[in-house]
């Protein structure tokens, strides 16, 4: 028997105990699950949208809060690897939540989860849109930004729906991409486009002047809106080859060469700001395209555009399959509607059809009502942020409650006497974070009372009707309903 047959027997034995048979093809090593946690990061067109943000609300001194994040995030990383270790199931932080505290703690994470990844996937088919605008020379108006995103997600669900090892090709493309942007930005630009010396990293130029605390609390949220995604490499655990041993080496190197990539982009790109005052006063509209053109031309900064937009169209494709392997998941689990439809694995392709097809239209939902109400759309992207830190919340504290009811990790990645202290520091990390992110702060003049409290409100109340389904739900489920 060959060493691969050997280690799939392995996976697949591992997920009989848990009461699960085998469904899918486990087809995905270590490169290509790392790749869908680093093209979900997508550290080059995270930071490439919110750089202006940043140096308008704190300065170049900014920069300083973004390793501060990514030490948080990493922390966080350790004990989300520890769990997905032991726990190598597809849909992750539902089934470590189901697994570590029971059926309805994991069921109210895993719609949280659900609601979140709706939303990001709307937003990062939304981002791909200003990029495609300015690559071809045209205004990006509503109804092209609607159609182009549109047309992202109905692409990226028809690679889904060709098999895991496109998935797995296509997001490799996305880690190309932003290594090129990492070579350009931080490499290129930092050693031979420098505009600004090393200590304007610690000047405000006139950013928050007076709050500053606030100011770069408000400027932390950069690090905060780009530092997740590790969690998704789990998300497809059953298709991963050792799943116990690759999944958490795949998330802790999602969070260090994401992280460290965001990094030398920000310094890269902050010392390459010709004029430094404009860029913060607003004068400049857009500091990181006139760094970029300042440093490789006009040429060489619609190269990069494309680098964005492949970015996020490989960020879009994992957001759809992490969202059809929790649909997966939580079907097979009996604890969503349609489920037996939702569990359904097609023999031949290795893929949950019916739950990909539904990850592709509720997203196109999301965006069609923004195409008539941009402000709905925009409510539903922002608060899918904070739905994914209140999922890692969750998540930490049925880790603490099962750590106080004896549980001791024996998955091949432990912690070992740093689990608990790790647990603590993690759990109020997430916490402060999701504080920063809700922490009212003066609305923008283009806001409306329905975008800025009435979406909210919405999708509180559907987390409620969830609350509501998992208290009435009878405590009777089997692990892992196969009929």
């Amino acid at each position: 028997m060959q060493g691969n047959d050997r280690v799939i027997q392995s996976d697949d034995r591992n997920l009989e105990q848990f009461g699960y048979k085998p469904q899918f093809h486990r087809v995905l090593g270590f490169f290509a699950d790392f790749s869908i946690g680093y093209s979900y990061m997508s550290p080059l067109a995270g930071f490439y949208a919110l750089f202006s943000y940043a140096l308008a609300t704190a300065g170049p001194s900014f920069f300083w809060t973004m390793p501060l994040v990514l030490l948080g995030h990493t922390i966080n990383a350790l004990i989300f690897a520890e769990i997905s270790s032991e726990y190598p199931i597809a849909g992750s932080v539902y089934q470590w939540s189901r697994r570590l505290v029971g059926e309805r703690w994991g069921f109210l994470t895993g719609w949280m989860y659900f609601l979140a990844l709706v939303g990001v996937a709307a937003g990062l088919a939304a981002g791909v849109a200003p990029y495609l605008a300015a690559l071809i020379g045209i205004e990006a108006t509503n109804t092209f930004d609607t159609c182009v995103a549109l047309s992202i997600i109905v692409l990226s669900a028809s690679l889904n729906l060709i098999g895991t090892k496109v998935l797995g090709k296509m997001t490799e493309l996305g880690v190309w991409a932003g290594l090129v942007g990492l070579v350009v930005c931080g490499g290129y630009m930092l050693c031979f486009a420098r505009h600004q010396p090393f200590s304007v990293l610690f000047e405000s130029f006139g950013a928050g002047a007076g709050h500053r605390t606030g100011a770069m609390m408000a400027a932390s949220l950069l690090g905060i809106w780009i530092f997740f995604g590790h969690e998704a490499c789990g998300d497809l655990a059953e298709e991963v080859h050792d799943a116990s041993r690759e999944v958490p080496r795949a998330m802790l190197t999602t969070m260090l060469a994401g992280g460290g990539s965001a990094l030398l982009i920000a310094l890269g790109m902050i010392l390459a700001v010709p004029d430094m005052a404009g860029a913060v006063s607003g004068a400049v509209s857009n500091p990181a395209d006139a760094a970029l053109r300042a440093a490789i031309g006009p040429v060489g900064a619609t190269a990069m555009l494309g680098c964005l937009m492949l970015v996020a169209f490989s960020a879009t494709i994992s957001v759809i399959a992490s969202t059809s392997r929790l649909l997966f998941s939580m079907g097979r689990d009996r604890v969503i509607p349609f489920s037996v439809a939702m569990s359904r694995v097609n023999p031949r392709t290795g893929l949950p059809m019916a739950a990909v097809l539904a990850a592709t239209v509720l997203p196109c939902v999301v965006l069609l009502v923004g195409g008539f109400a941009p402000h709905i759309a925009e409510a539903v992207i922002n608060f899918a942020t904070a739905g994914i830190y209140t999922t890692f919340t969750m998540v930490l504290i049925a880790g603490a409650l099962a750590r106080l009811g004896g549980w001791i990790p024996a998955g091949p990645f432990r912690l070992g006497g740093f689990g608990w202290p790790l647990t603590v520091v993690a759990l109020c990390f997430e916490v402060g974070a999701l504080i920063n992110l809700v922490w009212p702060r003066p609305a923008s003049v283009d806001q409306n009372l329905v975008s800025v409290m009435l979406i909210p409100i919405v999708l509180l109340c559907v987390f409620c009707i969830g609350v509501v389904l998992a208290v009435r739900r009878p405590a009777t489920i089997e692990k892992g309903i196969e009929k």
